[in-house]
């Protein structure tokens, strides 16, 4: 089977790479092992941790030659950013962006985070204009979201933060069982006049409040029950991100995938890439678990497989390597540096990855393939979480390489 791109990994970089070239009418493959790490987003993307006030390109500046942006350069940056707002958009999600700049969302912890992107029904403030009275609305018997926590960090930020606790009979049966009150559950129970009633039960606690913040259990497939919902509060409000399963995130997969199917990609769940076959410093072919002896070919080869969660990159005591080819990996020290006891502290194996060039194409036993690239968390040097970079890796090195192989193909 030929292709014009093959994506090996169906996560967040993975799907947008694959869009930007399906966009262009480019016959893409998506392998995926099934579940991505989207299934724990927030539904926010970080660019890059800096204060408010503070430019992009200025903290740009601050980050070492080994970092993605740094290889990227902060032009292309620039213009991949506004690239990105108009891709999600064509997707139909929804998101606020400034690509200048961040701005705040709410934490779980009721912590204020600098995001770059975010969905429109989550929280989107500056530090400087927090509303004074805020309502907290749990659900009761839910134990992944915690509105205490929310308020209690609320508080500390000068906020006069309330909480409370409310239900609907559509509930009642999830209730009576702990392992089915999840996020995505939640999700599926409330709509239609279920989430008018869970609104009435809100509105009844909130006359003397400015704002409304609510766990994010509504909209698994599209945002029109978080639009039911936001429209039937007496009061502004927004959303919180739970713990996982993120419904943010599972609809975000959701409507990436759809996008990329409907431009006429393919995408295989659930397989495994055990080999890839390389002849005269290419990619030729790749095999599949699920397809045995079928061999894939394509003119670029996209590695988005993620780091260690995902089984991008594999760990031995004596080594880290990329399973699929063994691709050249950037790591340092024996077993004993790679990580630091100090839980707080910045662990080292963060930074490790597979070792690319300025274009991002990676490298086999010391040479550089010419169709081969890696995108997203597989990358070498972005410490994402010092440096605050996790989502914005994986959206803007996607971009940046699916533009190297369309202009490539001109």
């Amino acid at each position: 089977m030929r292709f014009d791109d093959i994506i090996i990994g169906g996560g967040l970089s993975g799907l947008l790479c694959g869009i930007s070239l399906a966009e262009t009418g480019r016959k893409c493959l998506i392998v995926s092992q099934g579940q991505s790490t989207l299934n724990f987003s927030s539904g926010a993307l970080e660019f890059l941790a800096c204060e408010e006030g503070v430019s992009y390109e200025q903290a740009l500046k601050s980050l070492p030659g080994s970092h993605p942006y740094s290889k990227i350069g902060a032009e292309h940056l620039f213009v991949l950013r506004a690239e990105a707002a108009g891709l999600f958009e064509r997707a139909g999600i929804p998101m606020r962006s400034d690509i200048r700049c961040n701005h705040w969302r709410i934490t779980p912890l009721g912590v204020l985070k600098p995001v770059w992107m975010s969905l429109s029904e989550m929280t989107f403030f500056s530090k400087k204009d927090l509303p004074e009275k805020i309502l907290v609305a749990g659900i009761k018997g839910f134990l992944d979201f915690n509105a205490s926590f929310v308020a209690s960090g609320l508080s500390e930020a000068g906020v006069d933060a309330k909480v409370c606790e409310v239900s609907v009979r559509e509930l009642d049966e999830l209730r009576d069982n702990a392992s089915e009150f999840r996020s995505a559950n939640l999700a599926r129970a409330l709509d239609g006049y279920a989430i008018d009633r869970l609104a009435e039960a809100i509105n009844a606690e909130s006359p003397e409040v400015d704002y409304i913040l609510l766990p994010a259990v509504f909209g698994l497939e599209n945002g029109k029950s978080v639009e039911r919902m936001l429209s039937k509060l007496d009061k502004p409000a927004a959303l919180i991100p739970t713990m996982a399963p993120s419904v943010p995130g599972i609809r975000l997969q959701k409507l990436l995938k759809k996008r990329f199917v409907a431009l006429g990609g393919t995408f295989i769940s659930g397989d495994n890439v055990i080999s890839a076959e390389v002849n005269g410093g290419r990619i030729d072919s790749i095999r599949t678990e699920r397809h045995g002896d079928t061999r894939f070919l394509a003119e670029n080869v996209i590695f988005a497989t993620g780091s260690f969660f995902s089984n991008g990159l594999k760990a031995t005591p004596e080594e880290i390597f990329e399973p699929i080819l063994h691709l050249d990996v950037d790591y340092s020290g024996s077993h004993g540096d790679w990580f630091n006891e100090d839980v707080y502290a910045v662990q080292p194996y963060l930074s490790f990855g597979v070792k690319t060039d300025d274009s991002l194409r990676v490298s086999l036993g010391g040479k550089t393939l010419e169709n081969a690239w890696a995108v997203g968390q597989l990358l070498s040097g972005s410490l994402p979480l010092k440096s605050g970079c996790l989502g914005g890796v994986s959206v803007l090195s996607a971009l940046y390489v699916a533009g190297q192989i369309k202009l490539a193909a001109q």
